[in-house]
């Protein structure tokens, strides 16, 4: 139980049980969840908040196994979503957190009988979960790779085919335990030496990475993103990965800019930044409230050379320089970031995705001489299979991080040492794909 900044009281366990309610009932990102239900409080209370959720949810598929094999004769999806995520926050508490069981059954019990909800259920079956055990002998293997590891089976499969028993198992342990904060100064509207000066006097203890205007955050009192300075817009939170993509595009001061698919925007603002709001950028999005936060942002962050123009990547038609398209994606590279998404990776979706990433590619090459293609994921098909398929020149580009995939699954990609790939246990960003083509 932690104090509000009004002198009332939160508990918790409550609010992240019921901030994990609405990501299930409305389909959307923890962190917009959070938003809706956090705002107001405590820093340190939402901070709080944001690590039982976020924790929980990376290890959902064996909490889930501890409740399955605690309930009788129930599905656990029977139950109600709130008294379901409770449940959870408990046996994440007693399993992973180190809070005593008795503790973390009696919290739950007094937050069930606050709500109205089924005490005598929630003891039960904690009571339960207390000696349920993960005994993985009894598991085929890759049921046993997927409980250890905390993904879904068809990705610890995949991760295994694409990088070996080794690097999965890293990257996996990584996606569980990688936190990073990279914070990238907007020149915009500061200078590098005065945001590490206003950083450093409030205790955030950062690093220099090999991009001048990125650091990396070692640690912190208050976290960069309560700070005034982010809300101002003289600094963003961006991943060093995600800010190499504007490096590798290149843009210069004199050029007009297409960016195909710029919500929710952080791109478009960095290379605004390196154009120093010269030229041109337009930046394509098919939803306008996205392109509204995208407006909101980039004003906030003082970009001008920005139109904003609602319409279809895949078809819109307009003369530029270069292109950027940080493509939709699968977000595999993210699974850290956003580890709802590995819970709710859907095949025919990503068939569609992958459809739209290639009419995309198409289009941005017959609209300019020089395409940037980046994703946040680590999947073959999203990034070097698209390249074989799409039937382009691939640019050849040194890499501060690792690069491409030579084979997978019957196909191979000649040109593997002229793109750009992250990892999350290799380099301690998301893992990205980048690549700089042309036409043929």
């Amino acid at each position: 139980m932690s104090s509000r900044t009004d002198g009332s009281y939160v508990v918790t366990q409550e609010i992240a049980a019921s901030v994990l309610s609405i990501v299930e009932r409305e389909n959307i990102s923890l962190k917009s969840a959070l938003g809706q239900v956090t705002n107001g409080f405590d820093y340190k209370i939402r901070g709080s908040i944001h690590a039982y959720v976020f924790e929980t949810m990376k290890r959902l598929n064996a909490i889930d196994f501890f409740l399955e094999k605690s309930l009788k004769n129930k599905n656990l999806h029977e139950i109600d979503s709130f008294t379901r995520n409770l449940l959870r926050i408990a046996v994440y508490e007693m399993k992973f957190k180190g809070v005593h069981p008795a503790l973390a059954t009696d919290s739950a019990v007094r937050i069930a009988k606050k709500r109205g909800r089924n005490i005598k259920l929630v003891n039960a079956v904690l009571r339960k979960a207390e000696t349920v055990s993960l005994e993985f002998s009894n598991f085929e293997k890759i049921k046993m790779l997927s409980l250890k590891y905390f993904h879904p089976e068809w990705f610890v499969k995949y991760c295994i085919d694409l990088l070996g028993k080794k690097d999965a198992f890293k990257l996996m342990e990584a996606n569980i335990r990688l936190q990073p904060i990279y914070i990238r100064v907007n020149e915009l509207r500061s200078s590098i030496n005065s945001v590490v000066r206003y950083l450093e006097s409030n205790n955030v203890e950062i690093e220099e990475t090999f991009l001048p205007e990125v650091f990396e955050v070692i640690s912190y009192q208050k976290h960069p993103a309560v700070l005034d300075w982010h809300r101002w817009g003289k600094y963003v939170i961006q991943d060093l990965a995600s800010c190499y993509v504007s490096h590798v595009l290149d843009p210069q001061p004199d050029e007009r800019i297409v960016d195909l698919a710029a919500a929710t925007g952080i791109k478009t603002s960095h290379i605004a930044m390196l154009m120093q709001n010269s030229g041109k950028i337009f930046a394509i999005d098919n939803s306008r409230k996205r392109l509204m936060r995208m407006k909101n942002k980039l004003k906030t962050l003082g970009v001008s050379n920005v139109e904003l123009i609602l319409g279809d990547g895949c078809s819109i038609s307009l003369n530029a320089d270069k292109a950027l398209v940080d493509a939709p994606c699968s977000s595999t590279g993210s699974y850290w970031m956003h580890p709802n998404v590995k819970w709710t990776f859907d095949k025919k979706k990503f068939k569609k995705t992958l459809k739209i990433q290639q009419k995309m590619l198409r289009n941005a090459l017959s609209l300019t001489n020089e395409v940037v293609y980046s994703t946040c994921s680590i999947m073959f098909e999203e990034n070097e299979l698209n390249l074989i398929k799409v039937l382009c020149k691939v640019l050849k580009l040194k890499s501060p991080f690792s690069y491409g995939i030579r084979k997978f699954r019957g196909y191979h990609f000649k040109f593997w040492n002229r793109v750009i790939r992250s990892y999350p246990h290799l380099h301690n960003t998301s893992g990205f794909f980048i690549a700089k083509l042309a036409m043929l």
